[in-house]
């Protein structure tokens, strides 16, 4: 009878096992939260990483527009100081000369004034052909320079009538002479040389090479 009674008991009594179904669906509920969270901070940090770069990126490329515009500004300013630099360091006078050479031919040569700009050197001159034959003072157009005590040398802009400077016997040729560039004021004396690489001081020649000296102090 009490067999019976057990057994019926435990026929009629309701299994309770709600509380661990219960408990699973809480785990998994919690480790899909847990989950969710983890990729939520991982993309976060991903982002914020990103914003981190893009702000070290955004600060060195204005670093270096500043750096860069700062060099250019630094450049122009140095240029600009050159260039007053030179207008302050180069002749800007005029002088009277009187600064004759004669040449073993008989060509006889006289400068009467000299005047510097910050661009050009003009030299008055007026050259005698004393010599039986027709002579060049720039022959070949290059032999014409004015050199300074300091080694610099100044070209001649030949005429454009006249580029060899070309005399004929018993003429006299009276102009300027244009050299390009100004002349430094540290320099203390110019010297104006005709032909001269390949002039000659012989009485016989053809392309007499003269030099005349100028003071400028």
């Amino acid at each position: 009878m009490k067999q019976s009674m057990n057994k019926n008991s435990l026929k009629n009594k309701p299994i309770d096992n709600t509380k661990d179904i219960d408990n699973d669906k809480s785990g998994f509920l919690l480790g899909s939260i847990s989950a969710v969270l983890l990729i939520v901070c991982v993309i976060v940090l991903i982002l914020f990483n990103n914003k981190q770069v893009q702000k070290i990126i955004t600060e060195k490329i204005n670093i270096d527009a500043v750096k860069k515009s700062s060099d250019i500004e630094f450049s122009s300013i140095k240029r600009k100081n050159s260039r007053e630099a030179e207008k302050t360091n180069t002749l800007l006078t005029e002088k009277i000369l009187n600064v004759r050479v004669q040449h073993p031919n008989d060509t006889v040569g006289r400068l009467t004034n000299i005047s510097f700009t910050q661009k050009n050197t003009i030299v008055e001159i007026a050259v005698t052909n004393g010599f039986r034959y027709t002579i060049h003072l720039n022959l070949h157009g290059k032999g014409v320079v004015l050199v300074d005590d300091l080694g610099n040398k100044y070209n001649l802009k030949p005429p454009s009538d006249n580029p060899y400077l070309e005399i004929k016997s018993g003429k006299t040729f009276k102009g300027e002479l244009v050299f390009q560039g100004g002349i430094t004021s540290q320099a203390n004396s110019i010297t104006l040389i005709t032909n001269n690489k390949i002039g000659s001081d012989q009485p016989l020649s053809r392309r007499p090479k003269m030099m005349f000296e100028i003071p400028l102090q």
